[in-house]
């Protein structure tokens, strides 16, 4: 080997030496560099809240800088659950009740499988289907107080009723109040929020809970009468 070659080595190592230190020191930065960003586009996408709209698209609200934001922008949400809700449990026709009402159990606690079991009791869904009636309710506004949890709010709006064949309709006024809860999102609950404690007004359904209630102390008064007849 040429001797001038074998005096090369030594720097030629030294070049490769610091070469290697170079890409270990120009990794490690990358690293660093990239999870410092990770953290900050972490923080940043956490002071966002996203709407869902009734189409069912989360909209970016705006970013948020404490709790009292996050309150702030949970009302838009808030009211939108309410609506859908509302559109749902009390707007349908003969086909498309069933469908409406199995959506909006999704939305409501307790409160709301009762109402339904008792509308259902009734024969409120029956006369919807037996008649080719069309329910729909036009809400006029919506009151919610987010200063407090659980939220309460209110309902405010008129309730009507008309026949397919005919041009016959009517139109009581509607009332509601209720509780919502912060729950999970979910696919069938996209805004994490839940109607309780809920409790109505409205003419036409009041009627007919009415006389189901008459009807079933009627069949209990009978019942005791055979029984103690026996």
């Amino acid at each position: 080997m040429d001797l001038k070659k074998l005096r090369e080595i030594p720097s030629t190592y030294s070049l490769v030496k610091k070469a290697l230190f170079l890409s270990f020191f120009i990794t490690i930065i990358a690293i660093i560099s990239s999870s410092v960003w990770a953290v900050y586009v972490s923080k940043v996408f956490t002071k966002k809240i996203y709407v869902i709209t009734e189409k069912g698209q989360a909209a970016i609200a705006n970013s948020m800088n404490n709790d009292q934001d996050y309150e702030n922008y949970r009302l838009p949400e808030i009211k939108n659950h309410i609506k859908v809700l509302h559109r749902l449990f009390f707007g349908y026709d003969q086909f498309s009740y069933d469908k409406n009402i199995n959506e909006a159990l999704y939305l409501i606690g307790n409160s709301g499988k009762q109402l339904y079991l008792s509308l259902k009791a009734n024969g409120h869904f029956a006369r919807i289907q037996s008649q080719n009636l069309v329910q729909k309710l036009d809400i006029d506004s919506i009151k919610v107080n987010e200063k407090e949890y659980p939220y309460h709010a209110s309902v405010y709006g008129k309730l009507s009723v008309s026949r397919v064949d005919q041009n016959v309709s009517t139109k009581n006024l509607f009332y509601a109040s209720f509780d919502v809860y912060n729950v999970a999102r979910t696919e069938n609950n996209p805004h994490g929020l839940l109607v309780e404690n809920y409790l109505f007004k409205s003419k036409g359904l009041e009627d007919n809970s009415a006389r189901e209630a008459v009807n079933n102390r009627q069949e209990e008064t009978e019942g005791s009468q055979k029984t103690e007849d026996n």
